[in-house]
């Protein structure tokens, strides 16, 4: 499934509470993979516990709402990557699997999200 249909898909499910597991890989400190509860379409809860800003903006760094998983995809697609590879839910269109390799010489800036146990709430 491309891009575009895919959050044609997630956007017409409009899913105002959810929740899922993001696993990020990449060369960098990371204290996950982190279970992440949506309420309203805001971030609600991270591994079972309410979270403040400074958390989110901080520790919790990489907790995203699928919405801003997409957001992250149109942000690094307008950089021009070396290389990217997605992989999106069939039946609710959100990404299950997210890579980026930006610079081919530059090592070690690579990313990957990786989305599990999405739930409807």
């Amino acid at each position: 499934m491309d891009l575009s249909l895919a959050r044609e898909k997630w956007g017409n499910k409009n899913f105002n509470n959810y929740e899922y597991t993001l696993n990020v890989s990449c060369y960098c400190i990371y204290d996950g993979p982190n279970n992440i509860e949506i309420k309203n379409n805001d971030l609600f809860k991270v591994n079972g516990k309410s979270v403040t800003l400074e958390q989110l903006q901080n520790e919790y760094w990489d907790v995203k709402t699928i919405e801003e998983l997409f957001n992250i995809i149109d942000s690094k697609l307008e950089d021009d990557p070396f290389s990217y590879s997605f992989q999106f839910d069939e039946n609710y269109g959100y990404p299950i699997y997210i890579y980026f390799d930006m610079d081919e010489m530059i090592a070690d800036e690579e990313i990957g999200y990786t989305i599990s146990k999405f739930k409807i709430n």
